[in-house]
This record gives C-alpha cells, sequence and structure tokens, in this order.
C-alpha cells in the first residue's frame, strides 16, 4: 500500500506555502506612512520522492507600516487552495488528483523589510516573514472499500531573502536568494472494510520540520501613474520548482 508517500506530499504542501512576494529592498510605505495592496501567487512544482505534480494558488490582502524610509513592517491575510495531480493509490496504476474542496485553508503573516545599504542606482536589503496557516481536515476515498482521513495541525512557515535592487527611475529591478523552513503534523486514518465488511482500521502520525530549503528570484516594480498606486511582478524557483506572482498596491 501507499498511504504514506501521499500523506507526506500532502504535508509537504500543506507545510510549504512558499514565500508569496519578496519585494525590493526599497519599502512599499514611506516614513510613518501606510501600504495596502492585493496579490495573487500561484506555484507549480514537483515533489519528491514519488515525482507527484503539485500547483497552489493564493490570493491575499497586504498591508505595511514604514518605521523609516528604509524599514517597514508587514502583514499579510488570504486563503489558499491546492492540487495533486496523477496520485497512484495502493492499487498499482489505480491514480487520481487530490485537491482542496470547500473553503481553502486560510493564512495570516508578517514580518518585516528594509534597505540596509544605497551605492547610487544599486540598493542591497533583506525580508524576513513567519507565516501561520490553519487546520486542515480532508476525507480521500480511493474506492468502495477504503478511504483515509487526513487531520493537519496549523502550520508554520519563516521565510528569509536577500535582496539586491537597481533602480531605473520610476521602476526597480531585484532579484537574490532565499531560504525557508516549515514544520507540521498530521494524524492519518486508513479505514478498510474486510471481506465481511468488518472496517479494519489504522493510525499514524507523521511530521515534517524542514522542507524545499533555499532557491532564488527576481521581480519587478513599478509605479502607475501620480496617486501612489504600483504593479509588482515577481517569479521565483525552489528546489524543483517555479512561482509567479501579481501585486498591486498603494502608498499613503
Amino acid at each position: 500500500m501507499r498511504y504514506v508517500p501521499l500523506t507526506t506530499l500532502l504535508l509537504l504542501l500543506a507545510g510549504l506555502p512558499a514565500s508569496a512576494q519578496i519585494g525590493p529592498p526599497q519599502p512599499r510605505a514611506q516614513q510613518h506612512g501606510y501600504s495596502l495592496g492585493v496579490g495573487v501567487h500561484n506555484v507549480q512544482s514537483r515533489w519528491m520522492p514519488y515525482d507527484y505534480d503539485v500547483a497552489r494558488n493564493r490570493i491575499y490582502f497586504e498591508g505595511s507600516y514604514g518605521f523609516t524610509d528604509g524599514v517597514e513592517a508587514f502583514g499579510r491575510v488570504g486563503v489558499s487552495d491546492w492540487v495533486i495531480n496523477d496520485v497512484e493509490s495502493f492499487r498499482p496504476g489505480m491514480t487520481r488528483d487530490v485537491s482542496t474542496d470547500g473553503s481553502p485553508p486560510a493564512f495570516l503573516s508578517g514580518g518585516l523589510r528594509g534597505k540596509a545599504w544605497q551605492f547610487g542606482r544599486v540598493s542591497i536589503g533583506g525580508s524576513l516573514e513567519a507565516a501561520w496557516y490553519s487546520g486542515l481536515e480532508r476525507n480521500v476515498r480511493w474506492n468502495y472499500d477504503a478511504y483515509q482521513e487526513l487531520f493537519f495541525d496549523s502550520t508554520v512557515e519563516i521565510t528569509a531573502a536577500l535582496t539586491v535592487g537597481y533602480d531605473l527611475g520610476r521602476s526597480v529591478v531585484y532579484g537574490g536568494p532565499l531560504l525557508h523552513f516549515g514544520y507540521n503534523r498530521v494524524d492519518v486514518r486508513t479505514h478498510e472494510f474486510g471481506p465481511d465488511w468488518d472496517i479494519e482500521d489504522s493510525i499514524d502520525a507523521l511530521t515534517i520540520r524542514d522542507k524545499g530549503g533555499w532557491g532564488g528570484f527576481f521581480g519587478w516594480r513599478t509605479s502607475i501613474g501620480e496617486n501612489g498606486w504600483h504593479l509588482q511582478l515577481e517569479g521565483a524557483g525552489l528546489r524543483g520548482g517555479f512561482a509567479g506572482a501579481l501585486g498591486f498596491f498603494r502608498r499613503w
């Protein structure tokens, strides 16, 4: 049977919200000012050890407050769905997609980002974010005589990035390396009906503490008009996968 590979992948997925948008060294908010915006984030990746294709889509609100011209605190709140394509069940050749049903998991995050050095048009800074994702319960029925119940604890994730930016006037291009760490735990309850329709139950508990590890990102941010609106595009590569994000925000 292949219950554990599926559960491990689900755990990786629930525990790896990715990094959303990191942004350039320059904060969104000005000193003692605010910013408010929305963002969408799509992640496509292939996870070991069974090379499952995984897709996640997130939408969130983001706000920030500028302590100085170079440092701000920010927060995000949103929801995220996920899909695992062509998961093989405990019977060889039997595959199906596994995805969220109903309301997708909610998440809340907060962090700091800012600019540490400026050398002409070149700037260097960083970002640190901690995220919390709500727990999750899912039932997966493989066939008429076997199904699983998955109970996920709340997920905690930390993402850190070093950012180098180049000022183009009304816009800035940026990129750099990133690191992340996550933790989650899941209880798996497997139910099978025997020959006499007796129910045979088994319970497993799995913990994943470290996922993904490292990667890189590249992006572009530009002002739109004269009213403080900005557009931000970003892409990232992270150990066997890629991600893309789009965001709009306004500063006051």
